[in-house]
Order: structure tokens, then C-alpha cells, then sequence
């Protein structure tokens, strides 16, 4: 976007580049995904105000997004990183314009790669270190927790004017008399005292409250009972210099480096969230609050936004607002849609009605709404086309009207504890359908046992929306799945959101997962009672700065405020791990992951989400065959059939239960390593009495016993259980199956043994399992009983005979895995193709770094050239049906070193084409995909890009590709076909 065009509503985003400037800072903004990725400043024009490369670097690194810096010079860009500490040598990487790497610059820093080593500073650890820092100074010293927070809370809110030049050096006088400069203005008790009376009264606003207004009395007392040092870390924050510990400082990256004219105010909400929390550890476990990164805020924002009717005259509702960073990326979004549907700026009386009248905020935490009435007012003056004088920019209290304290009726204000709060008696019936958009992050973590009152009332308040939509079956039945909070706030939206409003709420990922009786039935209830219509899986970007300090799966769920319809369908999206993005705090959306599901799909699979989510369509209807071919599972054979035992091992911890039944059996630790798949009882020491906390049933212990590992490896051939021919003792770190009282006892345990070891085991784990592949990543007993299992009654004695012989190549240490896999696949009537497909799932898509870094590794030319040959069977199977000649081939004469590998399908012998079409790059909706297609428009051709990463490129993709083309322009192709025969 061009940052001259101030008819351009985006450049909003853009004000701290142009406002208080002749002309923007930089020319032009390149953006993807609705954040920049590269600034680019134009120098092919003689411009005499071009600040120093390095001064941009850091000033741009303030916007805390992970973009680039271009400098355009006549024949050749420079590119930069932005960087908050640059060195004095930095150099470019440069591309001539006539370069065959021209036009790979914006898809290669779209997916993610560095041309110049990234800064590895960033912005927000930079803050909220600083925050911390002046906060535990003030602690420390003997500072209340709600006084630290609030004395930091309105030196930043200075400090942003300043930034902001909203207060400028002439204002002195008039904010701190005593003060000889503005940063001096919290350097005395009596400047401290006449600022913050200067705060109230000009802003007249929710600013954070301290103990007393009668701030002269407040400060003197301060330092009077804390000493002079109390002001230091309040002054640092002013005076350009860093509180190490009372009293210090040194000069490090500190709040002198910092920029105000230019730090996003949403991560000023995120990091003060945090720092809240940091504060308080326990009641952050408690009430479970992690701060939302503003980056994914605004992504739910403009996600939520889209295409809506209502646009900027729409009401907004955050039923958990916290410190404010989706109602501040929400005033944002409604000021520019404003200005979109206008064609003209909005003013500022126009913004603080939209503050004022379309926005609401519920929160227990008095300050966090503190916090969000600082953050909304700040927002609301940089979006200030005009925001002076100052004595015209008084704000009303937002607290009570915008920002609703919803804590419970007697509650302690000043204990951070899990209440019913927005969802309570006392606020819910209140606000019934009077939203456009219900947005926000509710708290995750389970109840625990304390707290189970609050519990019931969740359960009641889903039951109340579920009978008030019709549901009469859910309204009696509902249970709340683990106590879980966030689930009731789903519920509670759609109360809250006007019927046909939007939803989108961030929240904890298991509830998509979840297999367990209870947990299926409360996901089927959303899907009965709301029409989704998109849920962004976060499962595999945890631990990763895409959402930093969250090591749980996460999800972003939107919807509209309406029953479902018997055939809607919703787009689910996994986004891959991706360390070039996801380092930089970025995920790849990507239309060609994103796979539209059928509601009554995942109501009548309660595995689909997880079988998508970790592997495709393909392994759907493999994961079906493999249910279909039996309805037993191992758990239910072992329950069901006489002789048969299983358990975990005996249980030590002090106990004193009689375990004179295992004296003289030989003892099986966790640690044995003698052999991978059996048991060699003569070398095993022999147990001796101890007493025991758990000795469990005596025939479990009884051979033959296959014995599982607690944690089932990843590498099959260490061995993932072992087969014992004697009776033995082994401890909770096993997990039995005992056939010592069946007749088929021998054959049982050599069929366990070879089916634990397949790779379908490992599959049907991965595809269905609700924790596997999730939040771990190992296998354990419950995936194993959940196996559907052949009794071996139904075996032939071919299958049986088969089995044997891949039960002894195990037993001798020899195993023959390609002719277990393949005999396990054939017991469940697998296809080859099948057995591929399972292969290049497990391959890619297992929960292990080998097969992540397989997935990202690029294709070798082996791999290309089967999934060449694979994509053309696919083809010809289907369009040499209507007699046509299909050819697939690649494009070798790509000279920009491009992300993508490219291959070309043409019908009837036409001639291929050499290379991309010249505007190829115009018909791309996007440069940071994984596919790209390009369809001639006067020959039966394509042109396919994709990215040159291993996981694109299986031959289970090519068969997905396959059916991907032939869907989209097969028609097209046959007609463009048709012409050139005419």
C-alpha cells in the first residue's frame, strides 16, 4: 500500500509513519496476512528527509512486527532487517532488478526465510522486562502490588503522550510546575504529585486509581516511608534510563531506546496482562489468564469482521477482556471500516462514540479493566486524526459503561480467584442478544474440587441457552466436560451475540479431541447448537512464539449466531509447525490445508478432527475400513473372555500389602535392556518380599504375558513390549496382558506382540487417539485397548501362520518389518495404497521430531519423480476416461530460486511450458502458500507450484492434488482442450 494515498483506509495501521510528518517515514507498505512484511522506503527519487538506514531499522523493529526493511534505489533493492539494536556494519542483501532472483524477494519473505540474520531481540520481551523491572523495584521496596501496577501504569500513559508528541515540551508548566523538563516530571515527590493530578483532571478518565487523590499527602508519605529511591523507577521510565534494582541503573537496551511514537498499544495490553500475572503466579494457575498475543487478536478480529453487513456500526462484546487487546484491535477494525464506507477519516468525536456505544468489556480483575481503559484511550488518540489541544481530549469513565466489572457478588476485589463472573446470575441476563460480535480468549484451565459450585453454574447457564435455542434434549442433559471454563463461554455467546452475530473465541484445543464419552457429547452439543463456519487448530504451533508461554493445544473458533442446518459444512484448518514462521511469531493459513468438514462428520466420528488435524481425507476412510472390519477391541477381548488378565505392575510407594505370590519370580525392571521383544528370565534378578502399596491380582503375573512399555517408543525396532514364556513379577512401569488362562494363551501374546510392533498400531493411535499427538508423544495402555482387534477365532490359518512368522522374527531379534506391516495390513482388508498412504502419514505427520524435520526437509529427486508418476496415474485415471492424453512433467527452466518446485499437466501432446507466464505472479491470491496453480488461458494447460518441502510431495498428496485439479479445472481443461481441436 502506498502511504501517500490518504484516502487508503489501511493505512491506519500505518499513523506512527505519517502523522506529525510532511511525508511518511516510509513509501510503501508490502503486507501479507494483514501485517507488514516489508517497509520499503523509495530512494529512486531524490528525497532530502530519508532518516539513516540504521535509525529506520530500529525504528520500524518498534512496530514489534517481524517485517523487513527495502530501500528501492534505481535498478536495485536493499534489504534489511529491522532490528531494535543494529549494528554499526549492517549491510543488505541486494537484488537487481534485472536479477533472476527478482521475483522470488516478496514469496521468499512471505514463507518465512532470512535474508540477512533477524534480529534477536524482540520487542515484547524488551518491554515486558522493563515493565517487570520498575514493578519489582517498587515491590521491593515496599510498594503494594496494586500501587506498582498503577504507579508504572500512568508513567507509561505519560510517556506514550510524549511519544505521541500529544504532549509536548510547552505543556510543562501546566502538568508539573516544579519539573525543569518533562522527564523530570516523577523524579520528585512533588512533581509525582502534580502530574498525576494534571492526568485526572485533563484525561477525566478510568486512569489507574491509587490509594488516595490527594496526591500531594500520597507522595510525600511514599517517600517518606520508602526513601527517595522510590521515585527511581518511575523516573527511569522517564528519563530515558532503566531501574535494575531500587535506586540503580545502567545503561543497557532501556526505556530511552524505546520509541513511544511507534510501540503498538496492543502489546502494551499484552505484556501488561502478563505482568499482572507474573505478579501473582498462583492466582494466574487459578483463573488460568494467558495474555493473547495482540497479533492473533487482530487476526480474529479481521477474521471475524469479514464480509459482515453491520460493519463499523457493529457492537462489540469481549466477555473476558482482560488488560484490552481485543477491544483495542476491535476500535481499530471499526474506525477503518468507518473509514472505508465514508471515504473519509473519522473524526474524533466519531471514534469516541464508537468507544463509548460499541464496545463492552466484562472482567473480574479491577486492574486489568484499569489497564484496558489505558490502552482504549491510547488507541483512541493515535487514531485521532487531530488530538489537540489538550484540553479537548477528555475522555469519559469507561469503567461500569464500557468495561463492566462482572466479579461475583461478595467476592474478595482483591484476590484473583475463578468466579462464575460474566457468566453469573448477576450479569448474564443483562446483555441477552445485544451483540454483532462476541470475541475474546476465556479462561482454559479446569475447576478444581473447590471450586465445583462454579462448576454448576456453568452447567446451568449452558443448559439455559441450549433450551432457550430449541434444545430441549441438550438443555437436559448437558455436563460441562473436566469442569473446563472456556466451553461456557461458547454457550454464553450465543446469548450474548445478536441471532446472525459472529463468534470467535480463542480456546484451549482439547475439547476438539476428546474421546471420552462426556467430552464427545459436550462437542456434539456446540456442533448441534451453532453454526461454525471455521476453527483454526493451534495443536501443533504450541510452544512456539506463535502464542509464547503456552505449552497447551489451542484453537481459534468462529461462527456465526445461528442453529446449523442438516448439510452445513466448516473450514478446518491445522497449521503445520513451521520454525521460519512460527520463530517470528507467524502461521501459515493456507487454503490448500484448510479442509471443509461436515457437521454431521464429526458428530457421528468423534476421531475426525483429530484423524484431519494429523493426517487428510485419505486416512479418514482408511481409519473407517479399519473399524469396519471388526467391532472388538483388544480391551474387549481381554474383559470379555475367560482366562485372560490385564493390568499395570505391582506399585511400591511404602505400602504393605502381601506380595508373597511374586517371592522367587524373576523381577523385570523399568530399565531391562537385555532384549528388545523378550524377556530372558534367566539372567533377571529374583524378587524378593517388600510389601507393597498395589501387589494386584496374582494372574496377572502368569505366563505367557506380553508386557507393554509405560511409554511406548518411537524407534519399533528398541522395542515397545516384551514377551514373556515365565511367570514373572514386573513393576507399574509395565503394563500386562496375561493368556495364562486361555487356550489360545501361546498364539494371543505372539499376535499382541506383532500388532503393537506394526505400523498400524502406531497409526490408528495417531489418527484417533485424544492425547496422543497432542499434548504427547508417546503412546500408552489406553491406545492399546482402544485397537480394534481381530479375535483370532475369525483368522484364517493362513493369517495365523503369517502372524506366527512375524512374531518369532521379533522373538529372535530379526525382525522383517515390511512383511509385518504388510501382513498386519492385510488382516485389516488394507489396500496397497492404503498401506502408502499410511506410510507417508506416519512419515510426515507423527508426533516426533524425525518425522517433523522429514516434512520440512526438501524433496529429493527420487521423491519428486514417484510423486510425478503418481499424480499422472491419478490424472489419466479419471480425465483419459473422456480420451484425452494426459502429461505431467517439471519445469526445469525456473531461474528465480523460488519456494515453490513447479510441474506442468497439459492434455493431447501440447508442447509443456518452458517457464512461468510473465504477470504469473498477479494471479497468485497469495505468496506465502504452499500451492500455487496457473491455468492458461487459451491451452489445456496448468502450472502447479509447490513448496519444496517434503510434506507436499508424497504420493498421498499427488492423489489429493489429483483429485484437487480435477474438481477445480478438469471442465476447464477439457474445453480449453475442445477449442484447440475446433
Amino acid at each position: 500500500m502506498d502511504l501517500h494515498d490518504n484516502l487508503d483506509a489501511r493505512c491506519l495501521r500505518y499513523t506512527d509513519l505519517y502523522r506529525n510528518r510532511e511525508r511518511p517515514l516510509v513509501d510503501y507498505v508490502v503486507e501479507h496476512q494483514v501485517q507488514a512484511l516489508l517497509y520499503v522506503v523509495d530512494q529512486t527519487h531524490f528525497r532530502d528527509d530519508v532518516l539513516p538506514v540504521r535509525d529506520l531499522q530500529k525504528i520500524l523493529a518498534m512496530r514489534g512486527e517481524p517485517a523487513w526493511l527495502g530501500i528501492l534505489k534505481p535498478g536495485r533493492l536493499d534489504i534489511y532487517a529491522t532490528d531494535l539494536r543494529p549494528s554499526e556494519d549492517t549491510t543488505p542483501v541486494w537484488f537487481s532488478r534485472d536479477s533472476n532472483d527478482a521475483p522470488s524477494i516478496l514469496p521468499r519473505l512471505a514463507q518465512g526465510e532470512d535474508f540477512v540474520a533477524p534480529a534477536t531481540l524482540r520487542l515484547r520481551d524488551v518491554l515486558l522486562d522493563l515493565m517487570s523491572d520498575a514493578g519489582e523495584a517498587l515491590r521491593d521496596l515496599g510498594v503494594s502490588t496494586h500501587e506498582a501496577i498503577a504507579l508504572t501504569g500512568r508513567a507509561l500513559f505519560l510517556r506514550y503522550l510524549i511519544g505521541r508528541k500529544i504532549v509536548l515540551p510547552e505543556n510543562l508548566a501546566d502538568i508539573a510546575p516544579s519539573a525543569n523538563s518533562l522527564k523530570e516530571c516523577m523524579g520528585t515527590d512533588v512533581a509525582l504529585a502534580e502530574t498525576n493530578h494534571w492526568l485526572d483532571k485533563t484525561f477525566n478518565g478510568d486512569l489507574l486509581t491509587l490509594p488516595t487523590t490527594d496526591y500531594a499527602v500520597y507522595f510525600r508519605q511514599l517517600v517518606q516511608q520508602h526513601g527517595p529511591s522510590v521515585t527511581q523507577p518511575l523516573s527511569a521510565i522517564m528519563t530515558l534510563d532503566t531501574a535494575i534494582e531500587p535506586g540503580a541503573s545502567q545503561q543497557r537496551l532501556d526505556w530511552g531506546d524505546l520509541d513511544f511514537d511507534h510501540l503498538p498499544i496492543g502489546l502494551l495490553s499484552e505484556t501488561y496482562e502478563e505482568l499482572i500475572h507474573r505478579f501473582d503466579q498462583s492466582a494466574r494457575h487459578a483463573t488460568s489468564v494467558y495474555y493473547t498475543p495482540y497479533h492473533i487478536a487482530e487476526y480474529m478480529v479481521e477474521e471475524a469482521f469479514h464480509a459482515y453487513p453491520e460493519g463499523s456500526n457493529s457492537k462489540l462484546l469481549d466477555p473476558a477482556c482482560g488488560a484490552g487487546v481485543f477491544l483495542v484491535a476491535g476500535l481499530r477494525k471499526l474506525v477503518e471500516l468507518r473509514f472505508r464506507e465514508t471515504g473519509k477519516r473519522p473524526s474524533r468525536q466519531q471514534i469516541r462514540d464508537m468507544l463509548h456505544e460499541q464496545l463492552v468489556g466484562f472482567d473480574t480483575n479491577s486492574h486489568a479493566r484499569t489497564l484496558a481503559a489505558l490502552a482504549l484511550y491510547l488507541t483512541a488518540l493515535e487514531l485521532d486524526p487531530h488530538p489537540a489541544p489538550l484540553e479537548e481530549l477528555r475522555f469519559k469513565k469507561l469503567e461500569s459503561s464500557v468495561l463492566i466489572n462482572v466479579a461475583d457478588p461478595e467476592s474478595n476485589s482483591n484476590k484473583l480467584v475463578p468466579m462464575a463472573g460474566s457468566l453469573g446470575d448477576h450479569v448474564f441476563d443483562h446483555y441477552q442478544h445485544a451483540f454483532d460480535l462476541v470475541i475474546g480468549n476465556p479462561p482454559w484451565t479446569s475447576l478444581t474440587k473447590e471450586y465445583r459450585s462454579i462448576e454448576r453454574i456453568f452447567t446451568k447457564r449452558c443448559r439455559e441457552v441450549a433450551a432457550q435455542r430449541g434444545l430441549d434434549k441438550i438443555a437436559k442433559s448437558y455436563h460441562n466436560p473436566d469442569g473446563v471454563p472456556d466451553l461456557p463461554f461458547v454457550w454464553g455467546a450465543m446469548a450474548w451475540a445478536k441471532p446472525g452475530g459472529r463468534i470467535a473465541l480463542a480456546l484451549a484445543g482439547r475439547w476438539l479431541f476428546k474421546q471420552s464419552q462426556k467430552g464427545a457429547a459436550a462437542r456434539n452439543a456446540i456442533f448441534d447448537a451453532l453454526k461454525i463456519t471455521g476453527i483454526l487448530n493451534g495443536a501443533a504451533l504450541r510452544q512456539t512464539r506463535v502464542w509464547p508461554s503456552v505449552d497447551q493445544p489451542f484453537c481459534l473458533l468462529f461462527a456465526d449466531n445461528e442453529l446449523p442446518e442438516p448439510d452445513n459444512q466448516f473450514i478446518f484448518v491445522s497449521p503445520h509447525y513451521e520454525p521460519n514462521l512460527n520463530g517470528k511469531g507467524l502461521l501459515r493459513v493456507d487454503a490448500s490445508d484448510a479442509t471443509p468438514v461436515a457437521f454431521d462428520l464429526v458428530k457421528a466420528n468423534p476421531a475426525a478432527l483429530k484423524t484431519l488435524y494429523r493426517g487428510t481425507v485419505l486416512d479418514l476412510a482408511i481409519i473407517e475400513k479399519i473399524k469396519q472390519h471388526t467391532k472388538c477391541t483388544v480391551g474387549d477381548y481381554w474383559e470379555e473372555c475367560s482366562g485372560l488378565y490385564k493390568s499395570q505392575g505391582f506399585q511400591v510407594a511404602g505400602g504393605a500389602q502381601d506380595d508373597s505370590f511374586l517371592v522367587g519370580k524373576p523381577e523385570l525392571h523399568a530399565n531391562y535392556n537385555l532384549q528388545p521383544f523378550l524377556v530372558l528370565d534367566k539372567k533377571l534378578s529374583r524378587y524378593t518380599p517388600r510389601g507393597l502399596h498395589r501387589a494386584r491380582s496374582p494372574e496377572v503375573y502368569k505366563a505367557p504375558i506380553l508386557l507393554v512399555r509405560k511409554s511406548l517408543r518411537e524407534d519399533r525396532a528398541r522395542g515397545r513390549a516384551l514377551l514373556s514364556t515365565s511367570d514373572i513379577a514386573f513393576s507399574e512401569s509395565y503394563y500386562g496382558y496375561s493368556a495364562s488362562g486361555h487356550p489360545l494363551s501361546g498364539f494371543l501374546t505372539h499376535y499382541l506382540l506383532v500388532l503393537l510392533h506394526s505400523k498400524l498400531f502406531e497409526y490408528f493411535t495417531l489418527m484417533t487417539s485424544g492425547e496422543f499427538g497432542v499434548e504427547r508423544e508417546a503412546q500408552q495402555k489406553l491406545d492399546i485397548n482402544r485397537l480394534p482387534f481381530i479375535p483370532p477365532e475369525n483368522l484364517s490359518t493362513d493369517q495365523r501362520q503369517s502372524i506366527e512368522t512375524c512374531a518369532q522374527s521379533l522373538i529372535s531379534n530379526h525382525p522383517d518389518w515390511p512383511s509385518l506391516d504388510y501382513t498386519v495390513g492385510q488382516l485389516y482388508g488394507l489396500s496397497t495404497t492404503d498401506q502408502q498412504v499410511l506410510s507417508d502419514t506416519l512419515m510426515v505427520n507423527a508426533p516426533y521430531a524425525s518425522a517433523r524435520d522429514k516434512g520440512l526437509a526438501k524433496t529429493e529427486e527420487e521423491q519428486a519423480q514417484a510423486f510425478i508418476v503418481c499424480l499422472k496415474k491419478e490424472l489419466a485415471g479419471v480425465l483419459g476416461a473422456g480420451g484425452h492424453q494426459v502429461q505431467v512433467q517439471f519445469l526445469n527452466n525456473i531461474k528465480a530460486a523460488l519456494p515453490w518446485r513447479f510441474i506442468s499437466i497439459t492434455l493431447e501432446g501440447r508442447s509443456a511450458p518452458l517457464e512461468l507466464p510473465e504477470n504469473w505472479i498477479q494471479q497468485v491470491s497469495s505468496l506465502g502458500v504452499s500451492r500455487i496453480t496457473l491455468l492458461s488461458s487459451t491451452q489445456p494447460s496448468l502450472i502447479v507450484g509447490l513448496l519444496n518441502r517434503y510434506r507436499y510431495w508424497t504420493q498421498s498428496q499427488a492423489r489429493l492434488l489429483a483429485s484437487d485439479l480435477v474438481w477445480e479445472y478438469g471442465a476447464r481443461l477439457e474445453e480449453l482442450s475442445q477449442q484447440c481441436v475446433d
